[in-house]
């Protein structure tokens, strides 16, 4: 039986499945306050000279001979950190926290993915730009997929595709891993689990994007994955 991801809608009666949005919504308030609780770091780059690269990042890039472009942008009092790709390079690019982070951890960012490919995420476990986990949001292909990137070549481990949503809007990923167990998280609402153990020992974490996209990142939160959580899930009806 084919379950149904998240709905995002203008209209506030969002639907998963045959559940509201107003059924989940305290489930996934308990989420977010549980993810918070644990939040051990948070940039939110308001802070940050605009027009420059942010400190603590390395960035670098794959499948692709370009040089990233990773700078500070500012609308009115909000800081983020903007990637702006050149038309037709099919690459992929990163932005990493050049500190390491724990193996069991719950890490997030806020991303609005506005040109180019709209494909962007999060990434963490990484030991290289060739070596990682990914959470990837694209809006192309309406899709939320997690992946396994090893060498360089990616392994879907798990999708929910026929996504509705905004694509001007600012969208929330976020991701907990414990040990092998890995949930993804879109607006507070789980939608993808699995399990993995490519690369539980830890590693960094930071954004990633595809290399022409123009993309925005905000709120990259990072903390321990040990608080176990109520999810808002729609898989099993909770």
């Amino acid at each position: 039986m084919k379950t149904h991801p998240p709905r995002y809608n203008p209209a506030p009666a969002m639907t998963i499945g045959h559940a509201t949005l107003a059924r989940l919504a305290p489930l996934a308030l308990a989420a977010t306050a549980a993810a918070a609780g644990v939040s051990d770091s948070a940039r939110t780059f308001d802070a940050e000279a605009v027009g420059r690269p942010p400190a603590g990042f390395t960035f670098h890039v794959a499948r692709d001979r370009t040089t990233p472009r990773w700078l500070v942008e500012r609308e009115q009092t909000n800081g983020f950190l903007a990637h702006r790709g050149d038309a037709g390079h099919a690459g992929f690019s990163l932005a990493l926290v050049t500190t390491s982070a724990p193996p069991d951890l719950s890490l997030s960012a806020r991303l609005r993915l506005s040109g180019g490919q709209r494909s962007g995420g999060i990434v963490w476990g990484v030991q290289d730009a060739d070596n990682y986990y990914l959470a990837r949001l694209d809006l192309d292909r309406q899709d939320l997929a997690l992946y396994r990137v090893t060498a360089g070549n990616r392994t879907r481990i798990e999708g929910e595709d026929d996504l509705e949503l905004d694509p001007t809007a600012w969208h929330t990923l976020r991701i907990v891993q414990q040990e092998e167990s890995i949930r993804v998280y879109l607006g507070g609402i789980r939608v993808l689990r699995a399990r993995d153990r490519t690369f539980n020992k830890g590693g960094r974490v930071g954004l990633w994007c595809a290399g022409d996209a123009l993309a925005h990142f905000d709120d990259l939160r990072v903390g321990t994955g040990e608080q176990r959580e109520g999810d808002a899930d729609p898989r099993r009806g909770r």
